[in-house]
């Protein structure tokens, strides 16, 4: 499975619009299809996530306390299969999508409609019911599994993640993703299972890439992707937290060839560095947006969003609606495709005042669609 279209999709490569004049027609008929629909799962309990991360992209969101609730969740993912939405990732915005009562029966219903599925988790706890699931012959292609784990011990993964006191986490992924190797197996290898690096001043240790790159292998994974953390929306970081420009250069210059002795065939092992290749190191956003005819989200509050980025009570000021209350596809195509150029200028207004910021996978979607002229006539670049 690991073809040069696994590698691009975790270079950022992914092409989410293949005809961008049809993508412009599409939007103003109302007829686009979604490459992918993101689906935060609420969490249970009060606290929202497991960890509290202090480079976690979502740790400035409010949370009011509302939630999607299961029947209405697979309703909503019944209306998202039933339009055409080929893929359903599951992650999470100051979440995690394992950390959901009902994530068995989400991931039951996205392989019963034939979907491809994704998950972006920390992979503390995977249910036996998961893993059943993860076993399944019937998985689409291109389903995965990537896992964040940033260390290469215990001791070094709670301090990346400011984990207080002396749990072993770092061995309790481990135990979990090697579960789920053996589910990959048992299918064949139907789905990839990788895991993620984000190099900061805490984990640039030789000795720990390695280690993890050894325990990471043996567990089954077929992809190992090494990374630099972004800087979060509206909170600040201690010193080391999010690697400085100059940083991601010096770890890179280390760090690279180590890396890239492990490449192998059976498990693709790559650093990148999006934001050099992108040049959009510490940028806001990319504007105009078109996130939403791309990846909508929804949020752990049960409200449609643009992106995974913009998807917490705090953004309600932008976002497409309840559907808590609304379906799916009423919502996504709630906006006059007859006057285009106000749509885009007025989505960019709000997305200024509400403070949203896009992660690397859409900056590099919007500066493809601009760069394309598609829309040239519509929106000011």
């Amino acid at each position: 499975m690991n073809d040069d279209s696994l590698i691009a999709r975790y270079r950022y490569g992914a092409q989410y619009v293949g005809d961008f004049q049809a993508l412009r027609s599409d939007i103003a008929a109302k007829t686009f299809i979604p490459h992918q629909v993101e689906f935060q799962p609420p969490p249970r309990g009060r606290k929202i996530c497991w960890l509290d991360c202090p480079y976690c992209y979502g740790g400035s969101a409010h949370d009011d306390g509302r939630r999607l609730s299961k029947s209405r969740a697979l309703e909503v993912m019944a209306q998202i299969a039933q339009g055409g939405v080929k893929k359903i990732i599951f992650a999470g915005y100051a979440t995690d999508p394992l950390n959901c009562e009902y994530i068995d029966d989400l991931l039951r219903a996205t392989i019963d409609s034939g979907q491809i599925f994704g998950f972006n988790t920390k992979a503390l706890k995977l249910s036996e019911a998961f893993l059943g699931q993860l076993s399944r012959p019937d998985i689409a292609p291109q389903s995965y599994m990537s896992i964040s784990v940033d260390a290469g011990c215990n001791e070094v993964y709670n301090a990346v993640h400011d984990v207080r006191g002396n749990a072993k986490l770092y061995d309790r992924v481990l135990q979990c993703i090697t579960r789920a190797g053996a589910a990959r197996r048992a299918n064949g290898n139907l789905f990839d299972l990788s895991a993620t690096y984000l190099i900061n001043g805490r984990n640039h240790d030789v000795a720990q890439v390695q280690r993890f790159i050894r325990d990471f292998k043996a567990a089954g994974c077929n992809m190992l992707r090494f990374a630099f953390a972004q800087p979060p929306r509206g909170i600040e970081t201690a010193d080391g937290v999010v690697p400085t420009a100059d940083d991601v250069r010096l770890y890179g210059e280390k760090l690279r060839p180590v890396i890239a002795a492990a490449d192998s065939a059976a498990c693709t092992t790559m650093l990148v560095d999006a934001d050099s290749d992108h040049d959009i190191y510490d940028k806001a956003r990319t504007v105009p947006c078109f996130a939403r005819f791309s990846y909508p989200t929804v949020g752990f509050d049960g409200w449609l969003y643009h992106c995974s980025q913009s998807s917490a009570p705090n953004f309600h000021g932008m976002a497409i609606g309840d559907l808590n209350s609304d379906d799916f596809w009423p919502l996504l195509y709630d906006y006059d495709g007859e006057r285009l150029g106000d749509y885009f200028s007025a989505c960019g207004l709000r997305m200024n005042q509400e403070g949203c910021r896009c992660d690397r996978k859409e900056h590099v979607l919007n500066a493809r669609v601009i760069a394309s002229g598609a829309f040239d006539d519509l929106v000011v670049k």
